[in-house]
């Protein structure tokens, strides 16, 4: 069967997305802003009632495999610092309000911020016939970002929802929101998506 749109919730995580997480206090304003654990339970049980496949992109850390790697950029520094998202922790687990049911689609963890470059997603995108991706999750300015360029670069059609993201202040929000319209098909809302206007 072909599923020409899909729905990829990326890095719904602990650390992200709960308020006991290691980055709370960093992109608690966002989150609580944007509704977000809220909105992709939304977003995935839509999905589930009209047929939709739903991918998850998880994303987990060794840090012991990446003790001799410097940091490149801020936020991966940051990360580091923050000892986010760490391999066998709480905090990789999938936030409480979402569980992944039969049919669902859980991509083996990233070590990136996309699974484009992790080369976890071509093959499922391939046999489900994609070319729509609908993307939300954490955080607009790595994970949602990456993924939504690298869909682009890849021939598919990004579409990010952007009351259902969060980043680490609202000034980057609403510049990652500013940069996004320029490499994405669409930006929409989650209303948007359970209306089927995508």
């Amino acid at each position: 069967m072909k599923n020409e749109t899909v729905l990829l919730i990326t890095s719904a995580q602990n650390d992200l997305l709960d308020s006991s997480g290691k980055a709370w206090e960093l992109v608690r304003s966002t989150v609580e802003q944007n509704r977000v654990p809220e909105k992709l339970s939304r977003l995935v049980e839509h999905a589930r009632k009209v047929g939709m496949p739903v991918l998850f992109s998880p994303i987990e850390l060794d840090y012991g495999a990446m003790a001799k790697i410097e940091p490149l950029t801020a936020i991966r520094s940051l990360i580091v610092k923050s000892q986010l998202l760490a391999r066998s922790t709480p905090g990789v687990q999938r936030i409480s309000r979402i569980s992944a049911h039969p049919g669902d689609i859980v991509l083996r963890p990233r070590q990136g911020f996309s699974s484009f470059w992790a080369r976890t997603i071509q093959d499922d995108l391939a046999r489900l016939g994609a070319r729509t991706i609908i993307i939300a999750g954490m955080l607009a300015e790595a994970c949602v970002a990456s993924h939504a360029r690298d869909a682009a670069e890849n021939g598919y059609r990004p579409v990010v929802v952007r009351d259902a993201i969060g980043s680490s202040s609202p000034e980057i929000l609403e510049a990652s929101l500013k940069t996004l319209t320029l490499h994405t098909h669409a930006l929409v809302t989650c209303q948007d998506v359970c209306a089927g206007q995508v």
